[in-house]
């Protein structure tokens, strides 16, 4: 009975494992759920939602984005992870000395795109797809040109009545930044 139970444990620990893991939740998310009304204002909001994060990103809100995280939120860029809140932050930080997206000095500007949106809503969880475009607009008279890509896959819950990121693996494509060259793998989720 004892090497049932170790079996039993051993089990249990590899399914949960593998429900961690960024490959197979990301392969969760093609399981599509029907948009009802129900779950209609919940899909819209969490959209709204993503693109404010993006919207603020590109503002150089950076050092506010770990309030759309819950305090137990785990985010995975590209191998890089971060747990909580403060570490979530940190990931944020920009370096001593770089300018701002809004730096006045030069009209330069970037902005994210994100397109092919899938979103799953299930009561008080939901989990999003998106692809994610970075576009460099260096000044009103040249035009705009692509600098990065990739896919993320977001778990979200609901507290207080307000979504919050609780998991999200961003996965770069293209344009790779050099700081996650040696934890950048590929991931394929699709």
């Amino acid at each position: 009975m004892g090497a049932l139970k170790a079996c039993a444990a051993l089990a249990t620990a590899s399914a949960l494992a593998l429900l961690t893991s960024p490959a197979l939740a990301q392969k969760q998310i093609l399981e599509d759920r029907p948009v009802t009304q129900e779950t209609l204002l919940d899909r819209i909001q969490i959209e709204d939602f993503l693109t404010r994060y993006y919207y603020d990103l590109s503002v150089g809100k950076a050092h506010e984005l770990a309030e759309y995280f819950t305090e137990d939120a785990v985010l995975d860029v590209d191998g890089v992870v971060a747990k909580g809140h403060k570490e979530i932050a940190k990931l944020y930080e920009r370096p001593e000395g770089a300018n701002s997206p809004g730096a006045k000095a030069q009209y330069r500007r970037g902005n994210m795109l994100l397109t092919n949106p899938i979103i799953n809503v299930q009561g008080d969880v939901a989990t999003a797809h998106v692809i994610w475009t970075g576009v460099m607009n260096e000044g009103v008279g040249k035009p705009p040109r692509l600098y990065e890509q990739g896919r993320e896959y977001t778990e979200l819950r609901k507290v207080n009545g307000k979504w919050l990121i609780s998991r999200r693996f961003i996965s770069s494509d293209s344009g790779l930044p050099d700081r996650f060259d040696s934890t950048w793998t590929p991931r394929e989720h699709r």
